[in-house]
């Protein structure tokens, strides 16, 4: 009896044979019945949508030439209604010419068999489009709960950003009100400075904050560049504008060697510029570091190279930091440089640190040539 069966799956299957022809029904009942399949049968194609939407089925094998409704106007009604557009439909026919080959799959056909049936091939068939539906109806489910987490964490974090901005903006705004005695003079001079150490926590937080929110937004794939075309000396004055310099150890003098006025680059200005302004402040953050220097130049494949080179005496340096991890956020090391990557890497661009053997550190971004333009030339009207 097991020779009998020839189509044989562990899952329960249910499935339904659509033809005019009483005699291949019933072959196909034998054919692919098995303990855990049952096979029905319809005799044209409205008998099989009634079927349809009376009881549920596992995949349908469907006749072409058939009176009332033909195969084809059964599948086009199939996927044209949402639920049966995941249905695996399977067509047999006697024909084999190309176009009803063509048609079937251009209405939504998961494979085609031709008649005399083999049974044998037609059980491997099956069993391989079940499967497969299977596998794709995971996916799909496993993809909508993705977007449906990716939506919950984009709402999340939009929630955080808001309700973390007007407590930290009030704690600001108050610090400066101490600071410059609004309402009279503090008396001891220490009040001061604490009020500016507060402050200065304060609009750290905030940024990391930021930093945290766009971080994720830029990994998650929710957040898009937004890509003009601006002067490579505006994305400069960008990045190194209201850099701090002053660390525990002194003034870390920052040098700016402005690039050419001619050069532009498609960026998104707001987070290239932020992603520099990072580098910059881990360079001058770096231990032993005593200067800064910044270039932007184009190298010999026509993309642009911007250099920030930290100088240190051989024992200091730019200290290397961990790819962003709770446990370095718990330490206070940030998420700048990798948020830095990031930005960089969405621009199709590298970054690459390394240390200086005189000491210090180098960190090279590059980024392509497609990304860089000569200035715009001026009209004749423009020049006049």
């Amino acid at each position: 009896m097991g020779d009998r069966w020839s189509f044989v799956l562990d899952e329960e299957t249910k499935i339904l044979f659509v033809d005019d022809d009483l005699i291949l029904a019933e072959f196909a009942k034998v054919h692919l019945s098995t303990p855990s399949t049952t096979v029905e049968s319809a005799q044209d194609g409205e008998a099989a949508w009634e079927r349809l939407c009376q009881s549920s089925f596992s995949l349908v094998l469907l006749d072409i030439e058939m009176p009332k409704l033909d195969g084809f106007g059964l599948l086009e009604r199939l996927r044209s209604d949402p639920r049966f557009v995941q249905l695996p439909v399977v067509m047999l026919t006697g024909r084999e010419d190309i176009a009803s080959i063509d048609r079937a799959f251009q209405l939504g056909a998961n494979s085609f068999i031709n008649k005399p049936i083999n049974w044998r091939q037609l059980s491997y068939a099956l069993r391989y489009v079940l499967r497969t539906t299977r596998i794709e109806a995971e996916l799909t489910r496993e993809r909508s709960r993705s977007d449906e987490l990716l939506k919950l964490t984009n709402n999340l974090l939009s929630l955080i950003r808001l309700e973390s901005r007007t407590p930290l903006s009030a704690i600001i705004g108050f610090c400066d009100c101490i600071k410059q005695e609004i309402d009279g003079p503090i008396g001891a001079p220490s009040y001061l400075t604490y009020a500016e150490q507060i402050d200065a926590a304060a609009r750290q937080l905030q940024d990391n904050f930021l930093d945290l929110v766009q971080y994720a937004q830029l990994t998650s794939g929710s957040a898009k560049l937004s890509e003009d075309e601006y002067p490579v000396s505006k994305l400069m004055d960008a990045a190194v504008s209201g850099v701090p310099t002053q660390t525990a150890a002194g003034t870390v003098e920052v040098l700016v060697g402005k690039p050419s006025a001619n050069l532009y680059l498609t960026c998104d200005l707001m987070w290239l510029a932020r992603a520099i302004r990072h580098l910059v402040q881990a360079a001058v953050g770096g231990a032993g570091v005593t200067e800064v220097d910044i270039t932007m130049s184009l190298i010999s494949d026509g993309g642009l190279k911007t250099a920030i080179v930290a100088k240190a005496p051989a024992t200091g340096g730019v200290q290397s930091r961990p790819p962003v991890s709770l446990e370095s956020v718990r330490h206070g090391m940030g998420i700048g440089v990798s948020f830095a990557r990031c930005v960089i890497e969405l621009h199709q661009g590298e970054l690459i640190m390394e240390n200086r053997p005189e000491g210090g550190a180098v960190m090279n971004i590059y980024l392509p040539a497609r990304r860089v333009q000569p200035a715009p030339q001026a009209t004749s009207n423009e020049a006049a």
